[in-house]
């Protein structure tokens, strides 16, 4: 009779072990499934996070601000607008990385011991010069190391002064058939197409090496469109040459941002006066020369 006792005691015995064993399987799933789904969907808000600080970092990069100033953006996007608890920024040239965390407290995995996990995410974005643009005016520069916010004044005449002057005239300044490029041969644009351009911009895409049909000539009736505070998307070329016969052409390097803070409507010679301006755009990064015309792009 004792014999049998031991062994329902043992069996029982080992039922509370299989029973207990069987608990902690399911608080492993449940904390699997669960905790894990949660962190899942955290990882990805903090990725998010990171992507928003980089992106806003290189942002002020691109507009020629600060690397300190790039960080606290990056900080900002990251930390207080995106909610990761904190996040690390590494500026290197044109290029800001963040490293996002956040803090995840665990619900059934604080029965198996683990009160928390941290999850993080990188992201890299950076600017570049940009080498297509969509609604340039038909006025074109010669390039120059041109100053940023520094005012010059484009003429419409034919007489070359020293651009550093603050006067871009003559052979540093050429009107554009925009449509028409290289090997493409075509006439005039003609004024009334022109003046559009000038007012809304060409409706097609401009692309940095490749050569633009020139449109010769005093344009004064152009020249009036120009609205002051309006931003001229200007290509600028690095040499003219004659493709065929007389028709000449102008080969596009870089795009620069051009902002209106007078028009000399009236009188001889016509002019605009304004500022270079950096500036962004959407579209796919270049290689090339910065003209102040830049994109930005998430590399991660």
């Amino acid at each position: 009779m004792g014999g049998r006792g031991f062994s329902k005691d043992r069996e029982s015995g080992q039922a509370l072990v299989i029973i207990v064993l069987l608990l902690l399987g399911v608080l492993a799933m449940l904390a699997l499934v669960v905790d894990g789904g949660n962190i899942y969907l955290q990882r990805r808000a903090v990725q998010n996070a990171a992507d928003a600080g980089a992106m806003a970092g290189a942002r002020v990069l691109a507009y020629n601000g600060t690397g300190s100033a790039a960080q606290a953006a990056a900080q900002e996007y990251a930390v207080q607008r995106n909610q990761a608890d904190r996040c690390d920024v590494i500026i290197n040239g044109a290029q800001v990385t963040v490293i996002a965390y956040k803090d995840v407290a665990m619900t059934f995995g604080r029965l198996l011991g683990i009160q928390q996990v941290t999850v993080s995410a990188r992201a890299t974005a950076q600017w570049a010069p940009i080498n297509e643009l969509g609604g340039l005016a038909p006025l074109s520069i010669r390039e120059f190391n041109y100053q940023f916010g520094v005012p010059y004044t484009i003429w419409d005449d034919e007489v070359d002064r020293d651009p550093t002057s603050g006067h871009i005239s003559g052979s540093y300044r050429g009107w554009l058939n925009l449509p028409c490029v290289y090997p493409q041969s075509c006439g005039a644009a003609g004024s009334s197409q022109l003046k559009d351009w000038m007012v809304n911009g060409w409706s097609g895409i401009s692309r940095v090496d490749t050569w633009i049909a020139g449109d010769g000539g005093v344009k004064a009736a152009v020249i009036q469109q120009a609205q002051v505070g309006q931003v001229l998307k200007i290509a600028v070329f690095d040499r003219v040459e004659a493709k065929y016969s007389t028709q000449s052409y102008y080969h596009v390097v870089k795009f620069a941002a051009f902002k209106v803070t007078n028009v000399y409507a009236t009188g001889n010679p016509k002019g605009i006066k304004g500022t270079f301006e950096y500036m962004l755009s959407a579209g796919p990064p270049g290689s090339g020369a910065d003209g102040g015309y830049r994109t930005i792009s998430l590399m991660r």
